[in-house]
């Protein structure tokens, strides 16, 4: 089984354990539009981590869907927050949320996503904190980039991690946790998902550089026009190329003007995975050990 065919089969898990929470949400409005939220579905790489953290420690796929769905509803009000936020019509090639339902049908979402979330992660009270820790920190990281916090590679590593790398650092601990990990082995999962979800938003700053928006069903260039801190623009400002001169460039034309920007940003992706594998090597060799190493080599080479 290769990774996308793993991702395919723990979302396919995971999307039943959330579907059942969709019948008593009111007014339909409000239900069609959090249906809608969780309906426009990725590759459902933060639940798939869930599972195989808790096989790594010795637990079950089956047994930790449930906080596989609670992650996910977590990381699917994120991207509803995100698309208000930036005023985004496009998500995965699909209209986003507030543009069919309004801002504040699409705030309520957030809310109801949320509320999802902790009470799936409520069948083991051991999970809250760890959801909660997450909350946090992707708002902080939110505030970040509203007041142009990232200003050089430490600051903006600080920045992924808040905004990406803390859900996927929660989503390693809550499998770990329900898979019956011992204190060592949740902490190293713990730190691989940290790695591996700032390694996730550098390949993502990479692809608004060189991606055409029907490859990624969503709009590129957007770190740009927005002023969105991203690794790849901060390396180009501070080697002296400036805002205005990239704004005036293609897509072709930018991914010439900071194509080393953009190899450093590989490096750097790289760099954060190695760290990451490194914090599995303590656990036994496994099934879930040997796709936990095949999804961080997907998650800094994937196209979309």
């Amino acid at each position: 089984m290769d990774i996308e065919q793993l991702l395919a089969q723990r979302a396919r898990m995971v999307d039943t354990e959330m579907l059942n929470l969709l019948s008593d949400i009111k007014p339909p409005e409000l239900a069609a539009a959090v249906s809608y939220a969780i309906s426009s579905k990725g590759k459902r790489i933060r639940p798939a981590l869930v599972t195989l953290a808790s096989e790594a420690v010795g637990g079950t796929a089956e047994k930790a869907c449930f906080a596989g769905a609670s992650i996910e509803l977590i990381h699917s009000s994120s991207l509803v927050l995100d698309d208000v936020i930036d005023k985004s019509e496009k998500r995965r090639g699909k209209s986003t949320v507030h543009t069919l339902w309004g801002n504040d049908m699409a705030l309520l979402t957030v809310q109801i996503l949320a509320a999802l979330s902790l009470r799936i992660a409520a069948r083991d009270p051991r999970l809250i904190h760890a959801i909660a820790d997450s909350l946090f920190y992707m708002g902080e990281g939110e505030a970040m980039e509203l007041v142009d916090f990232a200003k050089d590679k430490k600051s903006y590593l600080d920045l992924a991690f808040r905004k990406t790398g803390s859900l996927f650092s929660s989503a390693a601990e809550v499998g770990a946790l329900v898979g019956g990990g011992d204190e060592t082995q949740i902490n190293d999962l713990k730190g691989y998902g940290n790695h591996i979800g700032i390694a996730f938003q550098i390949r993502d700053d990479i692809l608004d550089c060189i991606s055409k928006e029907d490859e990624i069903g969503k709009p590129v260039k957007k770190d740009l026009f927005m002023g969105r801190p991203s690794i790849v623009l901060l390396d180009a400002i501070n080697s002296g190329i400036s805002i205005e001169r990239m704004m005036k460039c293609n897509n072709g034309e930018l991914m010439d003007l900071v194509s080393e920007s953009i190899e450093n940003a590989k490096i750097t992706a790289n760099e954060e995975y190695e760290i990451a594998k490194s914090k599995l090597d303590n656990l036994d060799d496994s099934f879930a050990r040997t796709k936990l190493n095949e999804l961080g080599e997907y998650i800094i080479s994937r196209s979309k």
